[in-house]
């Protein structure tokens, strides 16, 4: 076996020391190890220094202590859980019912974003619909187990994108720029007030504002071409569009629908309201949350994921960590029973959970990649066929197998597979494919771009992320067999930030991600700048982007770009082509979640939607 990040780990549970070591030093408490991270969106986690010399009797007798804590906890922990064994009931789908589910976070939430953006730490709650419900959702996904991987592993299939009605009943369009909403009356607010259309429009209309969500909200980048959203009748809403968009239905299963008259309380009074399945309720910035069931849960709805009846649990217990290693430990231990929404980015800790049976895991669902990008502008690249070249070079499959997990896909295409515009024939990598015929073709790309040697390729690189040098190294090899000399420049992160946002990075960057989102083909391009252009030239506010230099080569692509956000366009056969053809960036690998739960706690009663989340009801408690 090739020796990688995942393959030099070996698969061995966690005992209760090596959790109250590595609690100590991270600094968290024994009991639940639980301690709030410090917000924000932020994420990078460094590792704790391990104990100085000096320091290892105090270490050892605060071991002893926090053992004789952990015991004591355990044994009223199990004396209370006795005590509060809920007598067995059946839904009717014959999942038993009651009990806690302890969920781990990270970070208190941010309720600046709370509600009407989604970006940040707020997705453990913000997009499970369990607080929040939404105007429509997406439909199922399939499962398939894939015991090769890791025992109890599956990974997501048969993902559905087509959105179906949650809060509305259905939706009507006369017309192209024209969305008829009809809307449910029967759910009921937090508050106890009854829901109707009018909270619908005020939301549409809310996400309008630049400010809203805190600013830089995804709904509202979305909303761009609203021209008006009016309330027709207690059950219905009309939004006008200024011309043809394409992401419309994916606004419509993205935003939340928020309480209009307590929206604001959220920021000072931690007033959270929505008309989910579970209210927001005992908040301690020291501990955590709770989720508790709401009793005027309207559950008559069809969507194939989201009903399900009343909520399953009694309560839904959110417990803070100072870091993900510290909650993928308490995972481990048993403290917690799942990490939903909170990614645990540690490989070690990731290969036990993979390799552990006793523990329920699931990966397939796209959350972004990395990519690569070239200059449009500057020479000798500005040819786009020494660019072609060289992102033809590029052996995304190597760089997965050595950087990333058995659960990531290699690939050049800026769409997950399952994605309407995804086409596997143009997917692979040529040089994993046949990298005879692939250096011999990079060859000929060169020698037509005016290649002769001695040129020169220049790469600003993210070394805090191990697979930028690699992959600098790599193309460094692989350019050298034509006679081109490499230039590899390490940038720190706000200087790399810089140079991406501005476009003046040299010749390619590496390190950085892009939306590789799964869904809608038109937004994964209206946020993908690494596609369009937008940020492949300098940027300057005095010359629009179709005069810029190396962008003004290429209209057609442009065009084409645009078509697609305005979902106008169908033939991807065509537009994959091109976008291989621009060569303006290149995927490199499609990253994917690892979902891990505890299989004596916790399971799922429903499918997760194609995005991944699970619909709080169909938690529950199988022990």
């Amino acid at each position: 076996m090739a020796s990688n990040y995942w393959s030099r780990m070996r698969a061995r549970r966690v005992s209760r020391r090596t959790m109250l070591k590595a609690s100590g030093a991270a600094g968290v408490g024994v009991a639940g190890i639980a301690l709030v991270g410090c917000g924000g969106d932020d994420d990078d986690d460094d590792a704790a220094p391990a104990p100085a010399p000096a320091a290892a009797a105090a270490e050892e007798q605060a071991e002893e202590q926090a053992e004789q804590v952990m015991d004591d906890a355990e044994d009223q922990a199990e004396e209370q859980a006795m005590d509060d064994e809920p007598a067995e009931e059946e839904t009717m789908s014959g999942a038993p019912m009651g009990g806690t589910l302890r969920r781990g976070n990270t970070s208190t939430p941010n309720f600046v974003r709370l509600g009407l953006n989604n970006a940040g730490n707020n997705t453990g709650y913000n997009q499970d619909g369990s607080i929040y419900e939404r105007i429509a959702r997406v439909g199922a996904s399939g499962l398939t187990r894939q015991d090769e991987v890791g025992p109890n592993f599956h990974r997501a299939t048969e993902f559905d994108y087509a959105i179906q009605p949650v809060l509305a009943t259905g939706w009507e369009t006369p017309d192209d720029v024209t969305w008829v909403i009809n809307s449910r009356t029967d759910p009921v607010w937090h508050t106890g007030r009854s829901f109707d259309a009018e909270d619908i429009t005020w939301v549409l209309n809310e996400i309008q504002d630049e400010n809203a969500g805190g600013g830089g909200s995804p709904m509202h980048l979305m909303a761009q071409n609203i021209d008006s959203v009016e309330t027709v009748d207690a059950a219905s809403v009309r939004m006008a569009l200024t011309k043809p968009t394409g992401y419309i239905e994916t606004l419509l299963e993205q935003t939340n629908i928020v309480d209009r008259e307590t929206y604001d309380q959220r920021i000072d009074e931690a007033v959270v309201v929505g008309t989910g399945p579970y209210q927001f309720t005992n908040y301690d910035p020291n501990r955590g949350w709770d989720q508790i069931p709401h009793p005027d849960f309207a559950s008559e709805n069809p969507h194939s994921v989201y009903s399900g009846g009343q909520p399953l649990l009694d309560k839904i217990e959110h417990i803070l960590f100072a870091d993900v290693n510290a909650m993928g430990l308490a995972l481990e231990a048993g403290e917690i029973d799942t990490h939903r929404g909170v990614p645990i980015g540690v490989p070690e800790i990731g290969e036990r959970l993979l390799a552990d049976e006793d523990f329920f895991k699931v990966s397939g669902y796209g959350l972004g990649g990395r990519v690569l990008r070239f200059r449009a502008d500057s020479e000798p690249f500005r040819n786009k066929l020494a660019r072609q070249a060289v992102l033809m070079l590029a052996d995304g499959p190597r760089i997965q197998r050595d950087f990333f997990g058995p659960f990531d896909v290699a690939g050049r295409m800026p769409w997950q597979p399952g994605s309407p515009a995804f086409v596997a024939d143009l997917d692979p990598h040529p040089i994993a494919v046949d990298p005879e015929a692939t250096r011999a073709e990079a060859g000929r790309l060169f020698e037509a771009a005016g290649f002769s040697g001695g040129e020169v390729l220049k790469m600003d690189i993210l070394p805090e992320r191990l697979d930028a040098p690699a992959t600098a190294q790599l193309l460094q090899q692989e350019v050298a067999a034509f006679g081109i000399e490499t230039e590899i420049t390490p940038r720190e992160y706000t200087e790399m930030i810089t140079l991406q946002t501005t476009g003046t990075f040299d010749h390619m960057i590496i390190g950085f991600g892009n939306w590789v989102r799964p869904g809608s083909p038109a937004v994964t391009v209206l946020f993908a700048d690494a596609y369009d252009g937008r940020m492949n030239a300098p940027v300057d506010e005095n010359v629009p982007l179709l005069e810029r230099p190396g962008i003004a080569d290429e209209p057609e692509w442009t065009s084409m770009v645009q078509a697609a956000i305005d979902g106008t366009w169908d033939d991807w056969q065509a537009w994959n082509e091109k976008y291989l053809d621009v060569a303006w960036s290149n995927c490199l690998v499609r990253q994917y979640a690892l979902l891990s739960e505890n299989s004596a706690r916790a399971g799922l009663t429903h499918p997760d939607d194609a995005y991944g989340w699970a619909y709080a009801p169909g938690y529950h408690i199988v022990s």
